[in-house]
């Protein structure tokens, strides 16, 4: 473990907005606490978080959960150093999803992008015994949370490594964020990129979105063609992108 600062509230204080969301999350914890299923999850979270818990509190984080830090307005930039080294040594999939959105911020972007890059391709195993058997398997949801990160840390300075993810179609809708957040690299390579990502069902909508959000030009033909799509939210993008390009 290791924490170099303490937490501060200085010149960050909650909007009125985060209170009252903050407020609303209290109240519905309330609400949930006699479902013996939000109960059962409840304990297999307290279970699994008590040692990265302790951790945080060790550098005067003390909180019931790591998304807590999320939402209390403390600056936790102490805590980064902590959350990366639990990432590897925590299984449960509620709690690695929580400690990777948690490191999924501005400020926690120089140490946790590389270790993202890294667990993108291969995951942390985690597992939830009361995930239902329809859901997403446990290893494709926390690379999907992982891929979100990455497209919250996507900048130039990371064009070759994102805009080579995307391209990896094997990783399915995992890349969805990634491929939405291509613009933001800024390298010429990403329209080719994009248009050639229309083909693939699993980022198709993302792709349209970010020619949308490009407003390029020259993918208008392709997008039309995709108007009549199988799929809803593809249809949709479709006609917001068109709109975005105009002409």
């Amino acid at each position: 473990m290791s924490c170099d600062e303490k937490p501060s509230t200085a010149g960050r204080r909650l909007t009125r907005v985060e209170k009252q969301a903050f407020i609303n999350a209290s109240a519905s914890l309330k609400s949930k606490a006699r479902d013996p299923h939000v109960n059962k999850r409840r304990h297999l979270y307290d279970e699994s978080a008590a040692g990265v818990l302790a951790d945080l509190a060790e550098c005067g984080f003390d909180v019931q959960s790591v998304g807590e830090l999320r939402q209390s307005g403390l600056k936790y930039q102490a805590a980064v150093p902590v959350l990366l080294g639990w990432i590897p040594r925590v299984s449960y999939l509620p709690l690695v999803e929580d400690i990777v959105r948690t490191l999924s911020v501005g400020f926690a972007k120089k140490d946790a992008l590389p270790v993202f890059l890294h667990l993108f391709r291969y995951p942390p195993e985690v597992e939830d015994r009361m995930r239902p058997e329809t859901s997403q398997p446990a290893k494709e949801h926390i690379r999907w949370v992982i891929g979100n990160g990455l497209g919250i840390f996507a900048s130039p300075a990371v064009a070759d490594e994102l805009i080579s993810l995307a391209m990896a179609r094997e990783y399915g809708d995992a890349r969805s964020q990634i491929v939405l957040n291509l613009p933001k690299v800024k390298s010429g390579d990403v329209p080719r990129v994009l248009l050639e990502l229309l083909d693939d069902p699993t980022v198709a909508a993302s792709a349209i979105e970010a020619l949308g959000k490009m407003k390029f030009v020259e993918a208008r033909e392709r997008i039309e063609r995709l108007l009549d799509h199988s799929d809803t939210n593809v249809r949709k993008q479709a006609k917001k992108a068109l709109k975005r390009i105009g002409g």
